[in-house]
């Protein structure tokens, strides 16, 4: 399926949802918003995962300065220029403002104003200590407030736990699907329309898992094999390509649409012994050590999650692994820590690439230059 089909596809599911009088909440993705929240609801989430381009960067320079977040850029542009395949913006019905970091809060705030879409607010702490987490259950509970006053009626605690169930059902399958030998395209694009959809395509999931599971693809073994870390490859871009055609695969997506997203479960044991969803909710949120959201800490817990994981696939398959950090230009978090993430790594004997880049089509030959020496180097 090529991303336009797959467009095509989203905006007759959401047709579908508003068709059954269902809202829809837009959000800028990243990996503390509790979108178990709008599924008990009723709701449909929607997570801007489509990557940018010239056209509609240009077209947020009219609210953002050019030195704003490329990604941030790409999402105010979709708004501004309604793209023919992304028309399935104009069914939103509220878009979340969070801030996850500055450039997110800043275009999710230019969104609801400037395109007259409602706005529900979930703020976060940096920090992760005993004060950050009752802050994070208040946030819980207004929101919850919000959406009861949207709805007319209360959300009880049933139908919030079968909603974190559903999400953690649904992110388990999606680790099956981490787990295959494909080609990394293939995976991150089964990822990205798991991820955009939600627990509904679970069906057609299952099916993909279980055909590659009996008939495995043969592909070239060859190949330098990649961690991806830093800012995510969304929906449309062409970064995944490149990587490709100059002989690399992305094994692990540690981003988030990635192991950010479909890392963060609960045990059995959690989930049966739990008598409020919301302390549920909130011990998610204590255990998101890896997300560039939490500081301090991070760095740390980044490159120890990154060095175990080069270490288990070298051992299981014999070749080493390369780590391409990818930075969406302007991205505050991952920019500033990409100095430190290489050094520490590199000093470990594991080679990165810190790639820094924004959609502009001019970019592509550079960008093949810098991925080809990598791998050759590799």
């Amino acid at each position: 399926m090529d991303n336009l089909e797959l467009l095509s596809e989203y905006t007759s599911f959401l047709n579908e949802k508003k068709a059954e009088g269902k809202k829809i909440i837009a959000f800028m993705s990243h990996d503390n918003i509790p979108e178990e929240l709008f599924d008990a609801a009723g709701f449909v989430p929607l997570r801007m995962i489509f990557a940018g381009n010239d056209e509609l960067m240009d077209a947020s320079h009219d609210f953002l300065p050019p030195s704003t977040c490329a990604f941030a850029q790409s999402c105010i542009g979709l708004f501004s220029l309604k793209p023919n395949h992304y028309q399935f913006l104009e069914l939103i019905d509220y878009f979340v403002i969070s801030n996850h970091c500055v450039s997110d809060i800043c275009a999710s705030e230019i969104i609801s104003k400037y395109f007259n879409i409602p706005r529900l607010n979930f703020y976060i702490s940096y920090t992760i200590n005993e004060t950050s987490l009752r802050y994070f259950k208040l946030e819980l509970r207004d929101l919850i407030e919000k959406l009861e006053e949207i709805r007319g009626s209360q959300i009880n605690n049933e139908e919030l736990f079968k909603s974190i169930k559903k999400y953690n059902d649904f992110k388990k399958k999606i680790i099956e699907l981490n787990n295959l030998e494909i080609k990394g395209s293939l995976k991150l694009k089964i990822i990205q329309k798991s991820i955009l959809f939600g627990p509904e395509i679970l069906p057609e999931l299952e099916d993909f898992i279980i055909q590659h599971q009996l008939n495995p693809d043969q592909f070239n073994n060859k190949t330098k094999d990649i961690i991806l870390t830093g800012c995510s490859i969304f929906i449309n871009d062409y970064l995944i390509d490149l990587i490709e055609e100059a002989g690399g695969n992305i094994v692990f997506f540690d981003t988030w649409i990635g192991s950010n997203y479909f890392s963060q479960i609960f045990n059995d044991e959690e989930l049966s012994l739990s008598k409020d969803p919301i302390d549920l909710l909130a011990h998610r949120f204590k255990n998101n050590i890896y997300g560039d959201h939490s500081v301090p800490n991070f760095l740390v817990n980044k490159t120890s999650q990154i060095e175990h994981l080069y270490i288990n696939y070298k051992n299981k398959n014999g070749k080493k692994l390369g780590v391409i950090n990818h930075i969406i230009k302007f991205c505050d978090h991952i920019s500033i820590m990409s100095p430190h993430l290489k050094s520490r790594l590199q000093s470990n004997g594991i080679q990165v690439l810190n790639l820094e880049r924004d959609y502009a089509r001019a970019n592509r030959g550079q960008l093949s230059t810098r991925i080809e020496a990598f791998l050759e180097m590799m």
